[in-house]
């Protein structure tokens, strides 16, 4: 089976210097902007889900670290079993492995991974788009997915979704190279990409099915599908790894039982407020005006089968948006799987209007060149402005001495940053993590009622110390704020944190309602 491709601009496809040029310019821009300000901390972008990681990824390294303080080393082998699992770790993995090559926790290291990871999915979104929508459009494709702003700081958090988008990007490429060679080598490999990319994290699936289904209906119909072997093993190897992993955790080790618990909100379907705000998340990271036009313009690509496998994308997403509508439109890393889709879309648009500039290719292919270079330098720069606004090394240090102010063996209840992590990781203090008003609000949308008094009797018994440094957060609260300040002395304050001693009720009141 052969695949058709647009036709190459001359500009590009005939000058191969200017078109390696091009590519250049864009990788080593996107490369440049991501290690830019490498070594700060991680707290840049949703620092709650990498602080989680990295609190993993210690716990796996001092467990192989026999030169570590004993209370240190099971401390942090204690937090980093608390943590719950959801994906498999393997970025954690990947990461504690090269703590122990270096000999130190270098945590900067895992944001190096996620970038590496990122760029090679830039390279496999080249071969895909060229494939797709013909050379010069996968040129405007990976300029978008590799400068937009958005993704250039998302592309470096140390979680699961840079490189679970990157593996999408090469199932898809697989795919694609499957339909046009339907080898059994070609159906291992397209099968195994897609299972990896699920494995990864289980989201993957929404960019993933239906993506099949589209290609795979489009190219053999219903029935034609059916009674294909391959079509069967395709489906086989797509869902079987994620599939073991989802039996032995939930089944047998017991450690997937919550991965579900406060995710699905069918109420906010009726809802024109979540419509809005869903809109003002594609509209914050994708851009809205992009992605529209890369939807229209996924409608125009020539080959039936590609053109089916890229809407079949788009129904993916409208369904992972309904099924995660509160994380959807709340949580702007759930937009990140969609980069590669709008820059295929984008891709497609720009090889039409590439098309249709004959006559006059002379003038407007230098302009072409001179806008796209342009594009690229501006959107990096914006980038490194955002890095360079922010240095978040400070609060190593103070997190540290708030650690060392509670003490080591003090039991602690509080609303700080990031669900406690910061404290916990910088300041190797593990604390009980008071609900934010957002988790009341999730827990509400579930039908669950919050008792703050109740909350408060269960959640302080036995504790020794209730910190605050969260303090919108904290007047955001104010049965919560009563309870304290009413029934518990402060045990130390400054500007920056509070520290209630649960331990010693104010004179009569002995304990809290």
């Amino acid at each position: 089976m052969t695949v058709s491709t647009y036709p190459s601009l001359p500009f590009l496809a005939r000058r191969r210097t200017v078109l390696m040029l091009i590519l250049l310019v864009i990788f080593g821009l996107g490369l440049a902007v991501r290690l830019y300000d490498l070594t700060d901390l991680p707290l840049d972008f949703h620092a709650t889900r990498q602080l989680h990681s990295a609190i993993m990824a210690r716990g796996m390294y001092y467990q192989h670290l026999t030169d570590a303080p004993q209370w240190q080393r099971e401390l942090a082998i204690q937090m980093w079993k608390a943590e719950g699992l959801i994906e498999p770790p393997f970025m954690e993995w990947l990461t504690a492995s090269t703590y122990r090559l270096l000999g130190n926790e270098v945590l900067w290291v895992a944001r190096i991974y996620s970038i590496l990871f990122w760029m090679l999915g830039g390279v496999g979104l080249f071969l895909l788009a060229r494939q797709i929508s013909g050379l010069d459009g996968a040129v405007i494709s990976v300029l978008y997915a590799l400068l937009l702003p958005y993704g250039i700081i998302a592309s470096r958090a140390f979680q699961p979704d840079p490189l679970m988008t990157a593996l999408i990007v090469f199932a898809w490429w697989g795919m694609v190279r499957w339909h046009s060679t339907p080898t059994r080598r070609w159906t291992v490999i397209a099968g195994l990409l897609s299972g990896l990319a699920i494995l990864c994290k289980a989201t993957a699936l929404f960019f993933i099915a239906p993506a099949w289904a589209g290609l795979v209906l489009a190219a053999r119909g219903l029935r034609g599908a059916v009674r294909d072997k391959q079509v069967w093993l395709l489906a086989g190897l797509t869902v079987l790894p994620f599939a073991l992993y989802h039996v032995y955790g939930v089944y047998i080790s017991g450690v997937l039982e919550s991965q579900f618990s406060y995710r699905f909100f069918p109420n906010l379907w009726l809802d024109p407020v979540f419509y809005l705000r869903w809109k003002g998340m594609i509209a914050s990271t994708l851009v809205f005006e992009w992605f529209l036009v890369a939807f229209l313009a996924s409608f125009t690509i020539r080959q039936p089968a590609h053109r089916a496998l890229v809407l079949g994308v788009w129904t993916g997403y409208f369904m992972y948006g309904l099924t995660f509508a509160y994380h959807v439109s709340t949580h702007d890393y759930y937009q990140l799987p969609m980069v590669p889709l709008v820059a295929l879309g984008l891709g497609a648009a720009a090889q039409l209007v590439f098309e249709n500039l004959k006559g006059r290719r002379a003038l407007l292919y230098p302009l072409v060149a001179a806008a796209l270079l342009a594009v690229a330098v501006v959107n990096a720069w914006d980038a490194r402005v955002a890095l360079k606004r922010e240095d978040w090394r400070g609060e190593a240090q103070f997190w540290a001495e708030l650690g060392e102010k509670l003490g080591r063996e003090s039991r602690v209840v509080g609303i700080t940053e990031d669900y406690g992590y910061r404290l916990a990781y910088f300041g190797w203090k593990p604390t009980t993590n008071w609900l934010s008003s957002g988790d009341i609000t999730v827990r509400e949308l579930s039908g669950v009622e919050i008792d703050t008094e109740k909350l408060f009797r269960e959640q302080t018994a036995g504790m020794d110390f209730f910190v605050v440094t969260r303090f919108k957060e904290y007047d955001s609260q104010p049965k919560l704020k009563s309870l304290l300040e009413n029934h518990y002395p402060v045990y130390d304050k400054s500007g920056d944190y509070i520290i209630f001693d649960l331990r010693q009720p104010k004179e009569g009141a002995q304990s809290a309602p």
